[in-house]
C-alpha cells in the first residue's frame, strides 16, 4: 500500500528552480481621503522639493518591483494617494529642519560681526565705592586683552596721561577722553575723577583712570556727603579712613592690572613712595585654582604688576642727563626692596642705541603743553627746547607703554569676562580684608 501524500508546508523551503509568490496587502479604497488629498496644495517650497522627488520615487518603486517579481498593475489607486501625502508629509518635515539651524547660524554670525563698542567710559566703582555691572556688556570671550591702571595724587595729570594711552588725545584742543580737572574746579580744590572709570579700545587696551589717592578733596566728601564714616567704627579717624580707603584702590590696582602709571608733577614725593609700598604689602595674593594645578606646586609665584613713573609737567632743566640719572638712581634705591617689575622697558631717552643695557627704571618725562602760537610764522625764532616737543613725547610714551610684555594676571589664562568677575571678587576681597584693619591698628 502506497503511503499517504503529505500536504506541502507553506513556510518550507521553495524547491529549487521555482520562483516566489509575493502577496501584497492593500488597505480598501477610501473616497474621503483620496478627495481631500486631491484637493490639498502643498506649499511653493514643499512643491520645489516635489519636483525633484518624483524621479527618485520612480526609481525606487521600480527597482522595487523589479526585484520582488511584481508589476505596477497589482497595486491600487488609492495606495498612491497615500503615499503621495505621507511625501508631503515627509518633505515639508525635511524643509523645516533645513530652514531652522540657518537662521540661528545667521544671527550667531550677526553677533560675532557686530560687537559692541564703547564710545566714553563707564564706571567700574561708582563713587561709593560699590561695584558696577555695566562695562560687562562690552567685553569679549577672547584673553589677547592687556589692562592699564593710574594712580597718583590729585591734579597731577592722571586722566590726561590715560587719554594719551588711549589714542583719543588732542594737543590743541581741550577735549580728551578721560575728562580732566577743569579751572573752576582747580580753584575751589575739588577733584574731578570719582571711583575707577573703565574704557576699551579697540584693540582690546582696557584703561582704569582711577580717583585721586590722599586726596582732602575726596576727605571733604566724605565728611559731607558720607552718612557714616567708611569702614564704621574700625578707623578711628577720618584721616586714617581715607588712607585705608586709598590703600583699597591701590592694593585693587596691583591685583588686576598688566601694567600700572605712577603719575607725578615734581619730584620726588616720598610719602608717595611710601604710600606705594603700603599697598605692595597689603596687596591680596593671587587665588589658586585646585582643579588646574595637578599635582600642586610646592612654591607659587605671586603675581607683580609692571610700574612706570611719569614726570608730568616737566621743565627744561628735567630733560638733561644727569638730571635723569639722579632720578634714576633716587628711584632705584627706594625700590630696591620692591617686588614691582620697575624696570628695563620704559626709557626717557628720544635716542637709544639697540645695545645699550635696559633702563634701570621705567621712567619717563612729558613737558607742558605747547601755546597754540608757538608754531605760528610770527615766532620764527622760538625758544631752544631740550626734549624733541610734546606730541613727539606723547605718542613715544603710548608706544612704549603698549609695547610692553604681558604676564598672566593669574595662574591660569583669563579671557576679558573672566577678567570681570574676577576684578569683582578681588575688590570684595580686598574691602572684606583683615590685614587693613590689622594696619590701621598701627596708625597713630
Amino acid at each position: 500500500m502506497a503511503p499517504p501524500i503529505k500536504p506541502k508546508d507553506s513556510t518550507s523551503e521553495p524547491e529549487a528552480g521555482t520562483a516566489k509568490t509575493l502577496v501584497i496587502l492593500a488597505k480598501p479604497p477610501d473616497k474621503n481621503k483620496g478627495t481631500q488629498s486631491g484637493n490639498t496644495l502643498p506649499s511653493p517650497s514643499i512643491q520645489t522639493e516635489l519636483l525633484k522627488s518624483p524621479t527618485i520615487a520612480q526609481k525606487t518603486s521600480v527597482s522595487t518591483e523589479q526585484d520582488n517579481g511584481t508589476s505596477s498593475h497589482s497595486t491600487p489607486s488609492t495606495s498612491k494617494d497615500d503615499s503621495f501625502s505621507d511625501l508631503v508629509k515627509n518633505v515639508a518635515q525635511r524643509v523645516y529642519l533645513q530652514q531652522k539651524p540657518s537662521t540661528t547660524q545667521s544671527d550667531g554670525e550677526q553677533k560675532i560681526l557686530s560687537p559692541l563698542e564703547m564710545s566714553y567710559p563707564v564706571k567700574l566703582v561708582d563713587e561709593s565705592l560699590q561695584w558696577c555691572d555695566n562695562a560687562l556688556e562690552y567685553l569679549h570671550d577672547a584673553s589677547d586683552f592687556y589692562v592699564i591702571g593710574v594712580l597718583g595724587l590729585q591734579g597731577v595729570g592722571k586722566s590726561t596721561v590715560m587719554s594719551i594711552i588711549s589714542g583719543i588725545h588732542s594737543e590743541r584742543s581741550k577735549w580728551q577722553l578721560f575728562k580732566p580737572q577743569t579751572n573752576d574746579l582747580k580753584e575751589i580744590g575739588e577733584h574731578c575723577t570719582s571711583g575707577i572709570d573703565m574704557y576699551v579700545t579697540n584693540q582690546r587696551v582696557i584703561l582704569l583712570d582711577t580717583q585721586p589717592v590722599m586726596s582732602a578733596s575726596v576727605m571733604d566728601h566724605m565728611i559731607q556727603y558720607e552718612k557714616k564714616p567708611p569702614g564704621g567704627p574700625d578707623y578711628h579717624s577720618v584721616e586714617n579712613a581715607l588712607l585705608m580707603q586709598s590703600l583699597q584702590q591701590a592694593a585693587f590696582m596691583m591685583a588686576v592690572c598688566h601694567t600700572i602709571i605712577s603719575v607725578q608733577d615734581w619730584f620726588i614725593d616720598l610719602n608717595y613712595l611710601k604710600f606705594l609700598q603700603s599697598a605692595e604689602m597689603l596687596k591680596p595674593t593671587t587665588p589658586i585654582n585646585l582643579h588646574d594645578l595637578n599635582p600642586l606646586p610646592e612654591e607659587t609665584t605671586e603675581y607683580y604688576p609692571h610700574i612706570v613713573f611719569v614726570q608730568n609737567r616737566s621743565q627744561k632743566n628735567d630733560f638733561s642727563e644727569n638730571s635723569i640719572v639722579k632720578m634714576e638712581e633716587t628711584l632705584c634705591y627706594v625700590l630696591q626692596k620692591s617686588k614691582l617689575k620697575y624696570s628695563g622697558c620704559v626709557s626717557p631717552r628720544t635716542q637709544r642705541n639697540p645695545k645699550d643695557p635696559p633702563p634701570k627704571v621705567n621712567l619717563f618725562l612729558i613737558p607742558d603743553k605747547e601755546p597754540p602760537d608757538s608754531d605760528s610764522p610770527v615766532n620764527r625764532f622760538p625758544e631752544y627746547k631740550i626734549h624733541p616737543g610734546y606730541k613727539y613725547l606723547t605718542e613715544l610714551l603710548s608706544r612704549q607703554v603698549l609695547s610692553m610684555p604681558r604676564s598672566l594676571l593669574t595662574h591660569t589664562a583669563l579671557t576679558e569676562k573672566n577678567w570681570f568677575h574676577y576684578s569683582a571678587r578681588i575688590w570684595e576681597t580686598v574691602k572684606k580684608s583683615t590685614l587693613f584693619l590689622e594696619y590701621n591698628r598701627l596708625l597713630p
